[in-house]
């Protein structure tokens, strides 16, 4: 075994378990930004109710098409309908509303910096796939990181919005072996999603390991090489497939 490769929301840092509460919140912020910026939104339930359906809409393309529809492009869909061309405050003070969001419940997972140290200590690659929440710049997730003393750890660093693929899609995790220098059977991928980490990582022939989170929906249809509770258990995984 070459190389570890990870999720990041839900698997390494914690955010919000239901995602409905915070888009609705970030959604009424947007509207205070843009109608304070001088803009004609009119009323505020038919603006939540346009950027809503626009972020609705994307999130179904995602799903089917698997890539990646960047949240600015949302958002200048959505200040077009009014007349807004203003500049790029108006769009930076919104993507920050929606990062904030994140902010109310960002923690890091327990042992995750411990478990890396462990990870670099074997001499294992490091890398990292992560789908952005609402198609954020990676900016934000890269905040994040460097807030919890993660960025150092990694060797290699994939987001959604840079190269415009969401996971399960195949070429983004061949992707991340190529610029780890790993084979499918080097290489091994912990995430907390069957749909999108499991899925991805074991089509592609990548050993796939489910990390235990609140944020999870089960699907009799996939089933992971390895299940993991907590970064206490991932040794053993380790040991059991580091000579393959």
């Amino acid at each position: 075994m070459k190389a570890i490769i990870f999720d990041l929301g839900h698997t390494l840092i914690d955010y919000y378990h239901e995602w409905r509460g915070p888009e609705a919140k970030a959604v009424r912020q947007t509207y205070d930004i843009l109608s304070r910026s001088g803009a004609a939104v009119g009323d505020e339930e038919e603006f939540f109710s346009h950027l809503s359906g626009l972020l609705a809409e994307a999130r179904a393309r995602k799903l089917a098409e698997m890539v990646e529809v960047p949240l600015s492009s949302i958002l200048s869909r959505c200040f077009a309908r009014y007349g807004w061309n203003g500049g790029d405050e108006v769009m930076d003070r919104s993507l920050r509303a929606f990062y904030g969001t994140l902010l109310e419940t960002r923690e890091l997972i327990p042992g995750s910096v411990e478990m890396l140290e462990k990870v670099r200590e074997r001499g294992l690659a490091i890398g990292l796939i992560s789908d952005v929440a609402w198609g954020l710049p990676s900016e934000f997730p890269m905040k994040d990181m460097r807030h919890f003393g993660l960025e150092a750890y990694f060797d290699d660093l994939i987001f959604s919005t840079d190269v415009g693929l969401r996971k399960p899609n195949p070429r983004v995790f061949k992707l991340a072996l190529a610029n780890l220098d790993a084979g499918p059977r080097e290489a091994m991928y912990i995430g907390n999603s069957l749909q999108a980490d499991i899925r991805g990582a074991l089509g592609v022939g990548m050993l796939a390991v489910l990390k235990k989170s609140k944020f999870y929906q089960h699907d009799d249809s996939i089933v992971p090489d390895e299940r993991i509770s907590d970064w206490s258990e991932l040794d053993a995984v380790i040991e059991k497939h580091v000579d393959r």
